[in-house]
């Protein structure tokens, strides 16, 4: 693991607003010595941990960690990547997600495991003990979440689910920091990698009590709860999911339906647990990840065609939009753009996701209180709890315009079956559909659209959706496919000997 074993620690003071979005170098770079001598520095360190994570780029479709949630979105069926538009057009056939020599495969393991030498290295060198404040074990709570963050995302990216095999090889654990002589780790397997997850949520939990955030980019109590559940629910560990997702969501509620008519952007949504703000010049403007994934147009020109930022590359399939219900404030978000002069003319626009005009800076969601009442309602109906798991569910549907269920027409299959299809309407663009796709060990049903429709000049034209339906071998589409998981970079296998 060279990349890691010779990364020099530095630290990203990100408290300007001028830093260069492609500019990987720090702003500033010190010694571990100088970075641990105050809390203050401490402090800037975290910050400047979380912004790397979640802004350090490689090229203009790599913006930080959320890369991941798009790819894991296009390789499902509920959205598809435009032909021929830059972005993920490789990720929706599962080619660069699966082709170890590609730029965006080293970019997905070097981003996650840098960022965990960047928690080790406030593990080791945060000392705590009898006389410390408060606010320094805040700080190192901070880092085991942070730790055990990364460590959640990358052993479901590059294993199958832990139900399958608990000791099938994932990746190398590092706990500590890392330099030019460290032994390169060899893989451990998904129950060893579970289990540090859960000890590093354990300690975090215990360090963390108490602690208030000014800004929600920073783990909380209730984040490391969130984390807690959804590696509880990835294990099938149902009760235990269902607690910890309840306490998760505590304090933070489901958002009406006229907040979520106002677009995926901002941390001050009442619902988001944990997200990431950005300003003007933080945010990579049209390369951003909400400018992949918004469809929404911010004006029009002096002909009334309407007008994009950004690539646009990620598209609902129209099968998705026919799974909303009547009434639901998701569903009135859909619409064709049906005027042929415009960019993304013959697919649904989707007003999930608007960019924050005019200056295009929208903030970037981690967790929010909808995912935790889901799998607060999934664990219920696992453990045969019907009415529970019904009433859980009507929660969220009372919030999105729509009838409440009735526990008498359910039983524990057909209840499971509609909360898992609310976790698709719900939360479509958030990352979550390959983590499912691999939990449940399904395949994702891609189907052509038949769909047409009357466009502004008054021809009947074909909706577009899905252009890939099979693997890049030609097979069809199975579960536990090789083509899901993430590949070791080569670089990586080349450099690490005992992998």
């Amino acid at each position: 693991m060279k990349q890691i074993i010779y990364f020099i620690l530095t630290v990203m003071f990100f408290t300007a607003c001028d830093t260069e979005f492609f500019n990987t170098s720090p702003a500033t770079q010190v010694t571990t010595s100088e970075v641990f001598a105050s809390e203050n520095n401490i402090d800037a360190f975290v910050n400047g941990s979380i912004r790397f994570l979640m802004e350090n780029s490689t090229s203009q479709d790599n913006p930080g960690l959320p890369t991941t949630f798009l790819t894991h979105e296009v390789m499902g069926e509920d959205a598809f990547a435009r032909d021929g538009r830059y972005g993920y057009r490789d990720s929706y056939p599962f080619r660069d997600p699966f082709d170890n020599t590609t730029r965006r495969a080293l970019f997905f393991w070097t981003l996650q495991f840098t960022s965990i030498d960047h928690a080790n290295n406030l593990i080791a060198n945060i000392v705590i003990d009898t006389n410390s404040k408060p606010t320094l074990k805040y700080l190192k709570g901070q880092a085991y979440a942070l730790r055990a963050y990364n460590y959640l995302n990358l052993v479901r990216q590059y294993q199958f689910t832990y139900t399958k095999d608990p000791d099938a090889k994932a990746v190398p654990v590092y706990t500590e920091p890392t330099t030019p002589i460290t032994e390169p780790k060899p893989l451990s397997t998904v129950k060893e990698i579970y289990e540090l997850i859960i000890a590093d949520l354990t300690e975090a939990e215990k360090l963390i009590q108490g602690f208030e955030r000014t800004v929600k980019n920073r783990p909380n109590l209730n984040v490391v709860y969130g984390l807690f559940a959804r590696a509880y629910l990835t294990m099938e560990q149902w009760g235990l999911a269902e607690s910890y997702s309840s306490k998760a969501r505590a304090g933070y509620p489901i958002m009406t339906p006229a907040q979520y008519a106002e677009g995926f952007n901002d941390v001050s949504n009442p619902e988001w647990i944990w997200g990431h703000p950005q300003t003007q010049t933080q945010n990579r403007g049209g390369s951003s990840v909400t400018a992949y994934l918004e469809t929404t147009p911010y004006t029009t020109n002096t002909a009334g065609t309407n007008l994009y930022y950004g690539y646009n590359s990620i598209m609902p399939d129209p099968h998705f939009v026919a799974l909303f219900e009547d009434g639901d404030i998701r569903k009135s978000l859909f619409e064709i753009a049906d005027q042929p002069e415009e960019a993304i003319y013959r697919h649904y626009r989707y007003r999930k996701f608007r960019n924050k005009y005019p200056h295009h800076d929208a903030h970037i969601v981690l967790m929010r209180s909808s995912e935790m009442l889901l799998i607060e309602a999934e664990s219920q109906a696992r453990q045969n709890k019907i009415d529970e798991a019904v009433s859980t569910l009507n929660e969220l549907r009372g919030k999105r315009n729509l009838s409440g269920l009735i526990s008498a027409d359910f039983n524990k299959e057909s209840i499971i079956d509609e909360i898992l299809l609310e976790r698709r309407r719900e939360l479509w663009g958030e990352g979550f559909r390959l983590f499912d796709i691999l939990r449940l060990q399904t395949a994702p049903k891609r189907l052509e659209t038949n769909q047409t429709f009357i466009d502004s000049k008054g021809n009947e034209v074909a909706l577009r959706g899905h252009w890939i339906t099979k693997f890049p071998d030609g097979t069809e589409f199975t579960p536990n496919s090789k083509y899901f998981l993430f590949p070791i970079p080569l670089n990586e296998i080349n450099n690490n000997p005992n992998i």
